[in-house]
């Protein structure tokens, strides 16, 4: 076995990454990661990657403005969470407002901040959509924007009496009919509350039950113990959303025992989910969480740092269809806010993994223009049944930071099946590109170079064009800048 010709740079510790700092929502950040380097906070695409030429001026967003104004019904702001008395005032504004929208109708929410909570209901989230008393089904949820309207939750209680924190949780068996959640930042402000977990509880954004189909746009999804969103196979669109800090918690408070996920999805078939133009920015676990059912994913024209776990978690679905995605699994921000634990170090592992079946149909992954990086592990694998993986365009960087294996690889029971990639790059990789041992396919072109351990074992997989030493392809691929919250006033096409 020969190296391509030298070591990647390897990443420091955390208390040095922590000193870098983290980036800024709106703004983002980009990192060189073709130099082995971390050159800090930019708002322009990577220096060795395209920008989004089809991004355009479109028509001005408009924020809804209909529906029950919260204000109307007793809501203030108390942006400072100065009592529960006050959060319990605004939680129940909020349902008062939904009670007199009736069942499909629509709450607003105002330019302020707003803290919500309750001291009762020990085992119970704030607010019950489809349950007499709290909300009736089918409530949708409109802002004057995100970084103008906020519901967040209060720090005034203690875990023992109340562990469980979840905002909104739309009702088992309830047909809730089509809901949108736009304008708006939801704040689980999990900095501030008390140990949850310890307290066998925690904390979700929205957790879907029932029929229907839920719709998020524009909104700001952050700082939730848990997964910010339990889509389950309701949550159907996802556009111009940015996901921070969720499933931290869960994390730290658990010694690494638990991971979170920005989005778990159930997917069916004739039930995708789409996720566009968004924005996803640190968790202890994936940004898309595929636990069950074999429907479509699509992941499209998005920005995604500081992936504890990986990308994607891909247990089931049919389809997964990743066009025009920058992802950057291990970050300086990320290590930062998670606790060091010994042999739990979820800071950045993975791209894709395929370690549970759960669907009856083997899952494809298609990659078109994408660019992976900085993973402390391998990129991708399955480990269990088979998966197919095509594509074009795809550059995987600084793989193997810590563990120093194989870039892509099969194990146990799992195979690459019908493998069919156009171009593949992988660059500053400490391992071997390939340790396969029955997978089956063709690549039509592999750039490589600056990877410790070579091109590896490709068993039946054909590499037609090994093209050693050429530089890493380039991808289309977005700037932090131009998806996520507050540009909703762009409009992309895909080709």
């Amino acid at each position: 076995m020969t190296d391509d010709s030298g070591l990647a740079s390897q990443i420091g510790r955390r208390k040095l990454l922590a000193l870098l700092g983290s980036a800024a929502v709106t703004g983002g950040v980009a990192h060189q990661v073709f130099r082995g380097r971390f050159t800090g906070p930019s708002e322009e695409p990577l220096a060795s990657v395209k920008g989004t030429p089809e991004a355009k001026p479109d028509q001005e967003h408009k924020p809804e403005t209909s529906g029950e104004n919260i204000r109307a019904h007793g809501a203030k702001p108390n942006p400072g969470d100065p009592s529960i008395e006050a959060a319990e005032r605004n939680l129940k504004a909020l349902q008062t407002a939904a009670q007199a929208a009736g069942a499909h109708g629509s709450i607003y929410v105002p330019e302020g901040t707003y803290y919500i909570g309750r001291r009762a209901a020990q085992y119970e989230p704030f607010n019950r959509i489809g349950v007499d008393g709290d909300m009736p089904p089918g409530i949708s949820i409109y802002g004057a924007g995100p970084q103008a309207s906020e519901l967040a939750i209060t720090e005034r209680l203690q875990a023992d009496s109340h562990p469980v924190q979840t905002g909104f949780r739309y009702m088992d068996d309830v047909d809730h009919g089509t809901v949108v959640v736009r304008d708006v930042r939801l704040n689980g402000n999990y900095e501030n509350l008390p140990n949850l977990r310890g307290a066998g509880g925690g904390s979700r954004c929205i957790k879907v039950g029932g029929d229907g189909d839920l719709h998020l746009s524009n909104a700001h999804i952050r700082g939730w113990y848990q997964e910010a969103i339990l889509g389950r196979d309701v949550l159907r669109t996802v556009n111009r959303c940015t996901f921070e800090d969720n499933a931290i918690a869960d994390h730290n408070y658990s010694d690494g025992g638990h991971v979170g996920h920005h989005i778990t999805t159930h997917a069916s078939k004739g039930n995708p989910l789409r996720v566009t133009n968004s924005r996803f920015i640190d968790c202890s676990g994936s940004a898309i969480d595929v636990r069950f059912n074999a429907g479509e994913i699509s992941v499209r024209n998005c920005y995604v740092t500081g992936t504890g776990a990986n990308f994607c978690k891909l247990s089931a679905a049919s389809l997964l269809d990743v066009r025009r995605v920058f992802h950057r699994a291990n970050t300086p921000s990320l290590e930062a806010k998670l606790d060091d634990i010994p042999g739990h170090e979820f800071d950045g592992r993975q791209f894709i993994q395929r370690i549970a079946s759960r669907a009856d149909t083997p899952p494809t992954v298609r990659l078109n223009d994408v660019v992976t990086t900085n993973m402390t592990d391998y990129a991708l694998q399955c480990r269990i049944d088979q998966m197919t993986i095509e594509g074009d365009m795809i550059a995987i960087i600084k793989t193997n930071i810590r563990e120093d294996d194989e870039v892509i690889r099969d194990r146990d029971s799992g195979w690459f099946s019908d493998i069919d990639i156009d171009r593949l790059s992988v660059h500053e990789c400490n391992g071997m590109v390939f340790d396969l041992s029955s997978s089956n396919g063709t690549i039509q072109t592999l750039a490589r170079n600056n990877n410790q351990g070579g091109l590896g074992n490709t068993a039946d997989l054909t590499v037609e064009t090994d093209a050693k030493g050429q530089a890493p392809f380039e991808p289309s691929v977005p700037s932090p800048s131009t998806v996520g919250i507050n540009t909703a006033s762009h409009s992309v096409v895909w080709r």
